[in-house]
């Protein structure tokens, strides 16, 4: 993990490489999760106002139950997957890349359509940080407004530039990029992809 400062004393930004994060396995046996960033650092399950994981999903099953969470999920290998409400059997197809937003309260159980998959999930607490998260292709430039912004890679890799500070470097697939802009400073981002077809999951976070 590496972390560049300028600008802003407060300002900061760090690289989270793929091979950093640590597996925890479900106690059911359908998956294994990988926490990618949590707010405030070192939060439990309990204290998070926010969490961005990605989860190997192996086996159908359902969620878990989330008082106070919202969630959004995205589907980044694999796929598609049914999302059936278990209240009113409602079911959603939901293919690679398209997001879907819901309650953490709500009962939801998933179907794998085409064996196991890899998601993308975050999760704010709702009365304390709001957010989104979407996939992003192409080329990116523009000055961000202060809250946390994450990027993370999904196919090809992205050249990183922070023009006047100091920041640079490569985002390969399942990389995440985390910037925190303080109040006050509005630095330019920069995000070349490496490849016509590299894209990201671009997540966007105002916590209250």
């Amino acid at each position: 993990m590496s972390m560049s400062r300028g600008g802003s004393a407060a300002t900061w930004l760090r690289f989270i490489r793929a091979a950093e994060l640590r597996k925890s396995p479900w106690k059911n046996g359908g998956g294994v999760t990988r926490e990618i960033a949590v707010h405030p650092a070192g939060a439990g399950m309990d204290d998070f106002l926010w969490r961005v994981s990605a989860a190997d999903v192996a086996a159908p099953g359902p969620f878990s139950h989330w008082e106070g969470v919202d969630r959004v999920l995205l589907v980044t290998r694999g796929g598609p997957i049914r999302l059936i409400q278990e209240r009113t059997e409602r079911a959603i197809i939901l293919p690679a890349g398209q997001g879907f937003r819901f309650a953490g309260e709500e009962p939801y159980r998933c179907e794998l359509l085409a064996g196991p998959v890899r998601d993308f999930n975050l999760m704010l607490r709702r009365t304390k940080a709001q957010g989104h998260a979407q996939a992003f292709h192409g080329a990116l430039a523009r000055r961000l407004a202060p809250g946390h912004w994450l990027w993370h890679g999904w196919r090809g890799a992205y050249e990183v530039d922070m023009p006047g500070r100091l920041s640079r470097g490569v985002l390969e697939a399942g990389d995440t990029l985390h910037l925190c802009v303080a109040a006050g400073d509005r630095p330019i981002l920069r995000l070349t992809p490496k490849s016509r077809d590299a894209c990201l999951i671009a997540v966007r976070i105002e916590t209250a």
